[in-house]
């Protein structure tokens, strides 16, 4: 047997070995819990913007201030863990369908952007490699709180964005994150009032849980598009006037909108989509088809 039909044999076996985990009924089922965990940061941080809106202090209105409140409560860290697994097997898992199941650019068809169905892959596979991505931040936000250190993830991004301005072209390729995170914003807007997230979750039974999941849908992703725009703008702005060092993540941009004319009731909204988003979060638990 030749070098390459071995190396065929073992990545053949390899492929196998992580489809069988993919469709793992316990794997499925486990991972599911990522979609809670998830639900419960974006109800929390919901729940923190509109107190912002209110007047009423918050906190901070980011990721890690929403672990934190988490953690603060009784049985807070043991939620958090069961929390970091479920995130970290949930980006495992888009992971492993980004690559071997139902994202990947291999099989049949073509894998030609400029046919239909090569673009048709290419967004799959880009999709859930950038769900795999962002379970995984979650996941290492939740896991800075079990090692017992914490987070301060605005002082973080002020200083990772003064980094990035450092390097030749960096102030260009800050304004080019930004505007990639305002076209996602743009783009969960359009899904939700669209209702394209409809295609990937089972239909409910009951004609009230079909209401609750459409009404949180569509609200909640047009509170979380909201969101993913207000922060991208404030990556460009800061950029394009040369002071990265005013990017101070989600929470930065939450409390800019505090500032602008209506800014108290345009948080308030934000927040109440964040906590429908969470709901459906959770709902997507239920009744995500996961293939």
């Amino acid at each position: 047997m030749s070098d390459s039909e071995k190396f065929k044999q073992v990545a053949d076996s390899a492929d196998a070995v992580a489809q069988e985990a993919a469709d793992s009924r316990w794997f499925e089922r486990i991972a599911r819990a990522g979609f809670i965990a998830n639900g419960l940061v974006h109800a929390v941080l919901g729940v923190t913007t509109m107190a912002i809106g209110l007047g009423r202090g918050g906190g901070e209105a980011d990721q890690a201030g929403a672990v934190g409140q988490i953690a603060a409560e009784p049985f807070g860290m043991v939620l958090i863990v069961i929390c970091l697994v479920g995130c970290a097997l949930m980006a495992l898992w888009c992971l492993i369908n980004a690559f071997f199941g139902s994202g990947s650019l291999r099989g049949a068809g073509t894998r030609d952007p400029q046919q239909k169905q090569g673009r048709r892959r290419w967004i799959d596979f880009l999709k859930m490699l950038g769900f795999a991505i962002a379970y995984a931040a979650i996941a290492a936000t939740f896991s800075q709180f079990v090692l017992g250190g914490g987070a301060d993830s605005g002082k973080a991004s002020s200083q990772a964005s003064a980094t990035v301005a450092k390097a030749p072209g960096g102030l260009y390729l800050l304004m080019a994150v930004g505007a990639v995170v305002a076209i996602a914003g743009v783009a969960f807007c359009v899904n939700g009032l669209r209702r394209k997230w409809g295609a990937e979750l089972r239909r409910p039974n009951s004609s009230v849980t079909r209401f609750v999941l459409g009404l949180t849908g569509v609200v909640g992703y047009l509170g979380k598009g909201v969101t993913l725009l207000s922060m991208g703008i404030l990556v460009a702005v800061s950029a394009a006037n040369g002071d990265p060092g005013n990017f101070t993540g989600i929470d930065g941009a939450l409390k800019g909108m505090r500032d602008q004319p209506f800014g108290p009731y345009l948080l308030l909204s934000v927040g109440i989509g964040l906590v429908l988003y969470g709901i459906f979060l959770v709902l997507r638990s239920r009744y995500d088809r996961m293939e």
